[in-house]
């Protein structure tokens, strides 16, 4: 079939979803199309500049269409209407290319209107999807009489346009069962218009060192960065932004240093955290590095830890056998099920308890094998695909 997957925004050689995703549909004989605005990831947001703009380069780049990975990518002009993006061209493009499925990613948005107003005159299936989690999801929290406020605009704006709107979608593609909930809550998505789908990790590129060869590529690797072998390797990958929080790992490394545990931890990334991460004993920072090359370094390290928020590193970081440790605050527990430990979220003393309880070698294999088993099983791109062709087709069976 004719797939095409819209996406405010995209960067090459990254790890997201609109990566991954047209990837492995490629894989799987479709003919897949990637459309997005000139905009690079988080290019309209005030860290683009401190967190990715020495990896990415500049946030807004050239129109382009061209073959990756086996799909079709089209970078479109854009504009932004409320901070949001309104892709120029898009029925144009829609119109050449004459898609059976059309993917959006977001549960509300001007992208969103654009498919379904075309979608009469073409017949495309449309789906759309959300990835927004609880903790990052600010009305989800409790506030006073300004969250009050944005929770009435919120729901003339976006709650009561996506009951019109959600009577025309196929389906929507929630990642989490708390994501699912907010679909619900917040922007009128009925429950048997929704399956949850979760992000998924590249099995064949994150591999846990378990074989003779890989074994001496993660000594090499360690030594590369002084780390000795008998030193418990944590591993942090994203923004160092007061959200993501990795300080709070790299103080709890020290707190462990201090107390004579041989502890390290690198930090692969950038952002408003990264002086004082760096100066702190023990601890590594070095750029952010492209998705591919990022096994390297969860294959030279112990345990994953994401202080904060969820990321979809920790899949990856699962997939290489390594056990995760991640904020208590977390809903999508389902990551990190009989794979990892929680501990109280901002609390140094904690995480550094938390992290003495993988200190074990054996213990941290067992979990280390049980997450990469779940990675295969349960979160491959592949699977992924698979289910949302199934999703899919069966739209297109109807009359």
């Amino acid at each position: 079939m004719r797939i095409v997957l819209i996406n405010p925004y995209y960067s090459e050689g990254m790890g997201y979803l609109e990566n991954c995703l047209p990837k492995a549909l490629a894989s799987l004989k479709h003919e897949v199309f990637v459309i997005t605005s000139t905009g690079q990831v988080y290019f309209n947001q005030s860290f683009y500049k401190s967190s990715y703009e020495k990896f990415l380069g500049a946030p807004v780049v050239d129109p382009v269409r061209k073959e990756i990975d086996g799909y079709i990518l089209q970078r479109l002009p854009f504009r932004l209407i409320l901070g949001k993006v309104i892709l120029k061209g898009l029925g144009k493009v829609l119109i050449e290319i004459k898609p059976d499925i059309v993917q959006t990613f977001d549960p509300f948005s001007f992208l969103n209107i654009q498919v379904l107003l075309r979608r009469p005159f073409m017949h495309y299936r449309v789906f759309t999807a959300n990835h927004i989690m609880q903790s990052v999801f600010p009305l989800a929290k409790a506030g006073g009489n300004s969250m009050i406020l944005r929770k009435a605009l919120f729901y003339l704006t976006r709650t009561l346009p996506g009951m019109l709107i959600n009577r025309y979608i196929e389906k929507s593609f929630p990642i989490t069962v708390d994501a699912q909930n907010i679909s619900e809550k917040y922007y009128s998505i009925p429950r048997h218009k929704m399956r949850i789908i979760p992000l998924g990790v590249d099995t064949q590129l994150f591999t846990p060192p378990w074989s003779d060869e890989l074994k001496v590529k993660r000594i090499k690797k360690r030594e590369k960065y002084s780390i000795d072998e008998d030193e418990i390797l944590c591993i942090y990958t994203g923004r160092f932004s007061k959200g993501k929080n990795p300080l709070c790992l790299a103080k709890a490394i020290n707190v462990l240093r201090n107390a004579g545990e041989k502890y390290k931890a690198i930090f692969i990334g950038d952002g408003s955290q990264s002086e004082e991460i760096r100066n702190i004993k023990g601890c590594i920072t070095i750029p952010f590095v492209k998705f591919n090359l990022l096994a390297d370094y969860y294959m030279m390290a112990d345990i994953g830890v994401w202080p904060r928020e969820e990321s979809t590193s920790m899949l990856d970081a699962a997939s290489c056998g390594l056990p995760l440790v991640i904020s208590d605050t977390v809903q999508a527990t389902e990551r990190i099920l009989g794979i990892g430990l929680t501990y109280n979220e901002n609390n140094v003393d904690d995480l550094s308890t938390t992290l003495l309880k993988l200190k074990d070698s054996e213990i941290r294999q067992k979990l280390g094998k049980k997450g990469a088993e779940r990675m295969i099983n349960e979160f491959s791109w592949i699977k992924i695909a698979g289910i949302r062709l199934e999703e899919y087709n069966l739209a297109l069976a109807k009359e």
